[in-house]
């Protein structure tokens, strides 16, 4: 009986904090795509299928320098969306993620955790001109 109730334990409690709750270690995050993916739709696509859309590199210390300085929100806090960016990274297990960017709002969400995360407001021209560059790069591809 014990066993079941350490198994149901793990299940219920401790496995949901380990695989969703976690913070997401951005130093160690790699291959880092912007896709030309800019409506609500974007919630919606399933890793695989970003494949199908154009994309571009994003230099990956540059997004680590940003992501580093985030922070996550408490899970009650929600937001307001008004345009996006899609984004994709690997982690070092190789498993591509996906991440949505508020392209305003200084915002982005992890739809794997199903947690939204915000840059400290000093950075947040830098970040912005650095993905509507890299965007306006997509675009003229």
């Amino acid at each position: 009986m014990n066993k079941l109730l350490y198994i149901l334990l793990f299940t219920f409690f401790i496995l949901p904090i380990y695989c969703c709750g976690q913070e997401i270690d951005w130093k160690a995050t790699s291959n880092w795509k912007l896709y030309s993916i800019r409506n609500k739709a974007g919630f919606r696509y399933p890793v695989d299928s970003l494949a199908f859309f154009k994309s571009i590199r994003l230099d990956d210390s540059t997004m680590k320098g940003f992501l580093m300085s985030s922070t996550i929100w408490p899970k009650e806090k929600t937001s307001l969306w008004m345009g996006l960016f899609v984004v994709s990274f690997e982690t070092p297990a190789k498993e591509i993620r996906k991440l949505v960017i508020s392209s305003y709002g200084g915002f982005f969400y992890d739809p794997d955790s199903k947690r939204y995360y915000e840059l400290p407001e000093i950075g947040r021209n830098a970040w912005y001109q650095f993905i509507n560059d890299n965007a306006a790069t997509l675009d003229t591809q």
